[in-house]
């Protein structure tokens, strides 16, 4: 057990005040426009987080589109316009100040002048760490608890570093209280996102409206993972299966690129009704695949050099990445239905001792 706290650090979080009449105008035709799309769009984010290091200050931002010259114009450091070079990709862009530039940040929006506040890169808070990331909302501390020991067990995970969506306070203050006194991590940060997460794009070959994860990845990835020995990237109702005689860090990093990608199956919990723990699921189906790839990254190697994405990182080297021997079980009744109600057909499948036997080794 670790004796030290979780850590909670702040983000910018950045957004055009209310009464300000810009908005960030969505990029979807009105007739093509749903009613999630619509309730999960962020109008108001300009900024996730501005982050300090020695060599520069970036300002980490979702997609700005139409918000993009207001920020530009707006920004100041120490009351002077400052140049900034503008990198975009698909879902989010990083602002980054000229080299060396040092000062107090705010910005003006509509006569109304906003401090962004900076934070210091801290790489060494998870060095030569094995380190999970996901983004959680509203998630049972006990599902969090099962997985983060199941990768400590199966594959020597001992860092952690959750973002957290907006959850209910008594969810978070649970997950808070119990996480570090029911696990072994040794370096644990829970992030407070509570940005609007966004939805589907409405169809291929559209600008997307989901912002927020990606941009959470890149800048954990800049503000505290530098360091890490590894990160993984699997959600709560993910386990990457056990691997004989290694881990999925270690195949990580003895990769050329520095980075391995895999692919899942789904696992079931025949007797589900509700969200149902991931132990209790019992069925695979090996005709039920989860087609979306997951991975496992090493930074400062190659793959390390491009955008990270939730399921394709390593930009144009991403299909190099694959790995067959590498394989999760996504478990379809561990979900707050936030998305859909999958564990209604939990009754699929065969039962799998494999699964069920692993489950029981390692919790």
């Amino acid at each position: 057990m670790s004796d030290q706290s979780v850590f909670t650090p702040s983000l910018s979080g950045l957004r055009l005040p209310e009464e300000a009449t810009a908005r960030r105008e969505m990029p979807l035709s009105t007739d093509k426009r749903s009613e999630t799309y619509v309730a999960n769009f962020d109008h108001h984010t300009l900024v996730y987080d501005a982050l300090r290091t020695p060599e520069r200050i970036s300002l980490f931002c979702p997609r700005l589109l139409n918000l993009w010259p207001l920020l530009r114009d707006g920004l100041r450091l120490d009351g002077r316009p400052v140049k900034l070079r503008r990198h975009k990709s698909l879902r989010f862009e990083r602002l980054d100040l000229p080299r060396g530039a040092s000062g107090d940040l705010t910005v003006t929006i509509e006569g109304q002048m906003l401090p962004l506040v900076q934070h210091d890169a801290e790489p060494e808070r998870f060095a030569g760490r094995n380190v999970l990331i996901a983004m959680v909302k509203d998630t049972p501390a006990d599902w969090i608890i099962d997985w983060v020991n199941y990768h400590m067990s199966a594959h020597g995970a001992d860092g952690l570093v959750l973002l957290d969506n907006g959850s209910e306070r008594h969810f978070r203050d649970d997950l808070q209280n119990r996480l570090l006194p029911e696990t072994g991590l040794a370096a644990v940060a829970l992030v407070s996102s509570p940005f609007p997460y966004g939805a589907n794009a409405g169809g291929r070959f559209l600008t997307p409206a989901k912002f927020l994860q990606v941009a959470m990845l890149n800048l954990m990835r800049a503000r505290f993972l530098g360091k890490a020995r590894a990160i993984l990237s699997v959600d709560v109702d993910e386990f990457v299966q056990p691997i004989a005689q290694t881990n999925v860090f270690d195949l990580a990093r003895q990769s050329r690129l520095g980075c391995v990608s895999f692919t899942g199956v789904w696992a079931f919990a025949p007797e589900a009704t509700g969200p149902t723990l991931q132990a209790e699921h019992t069925h695979t189906d090996p005709d039920s695949i989860c087609k979306n790839p997951k991975w496992c990254l090493v930074p400062g190697r190659i793959a390390d050099r491009f955008a990270l994405a939730v399921h394709r990182p390593a930009g144009p080297l991403f299909p190099l990445t694959h790995n067959e021997e590498i394989k999760y079980w996504h478990f379809r009744a561990t979900t707050t239905g936030w998305k859909s109600m999958r564990y209604q057909t939990g009754g699929s499948g065969q039962a799998d001792d494999v699964l069920r036997e692993t489950l029981s080794a390692h919790f």
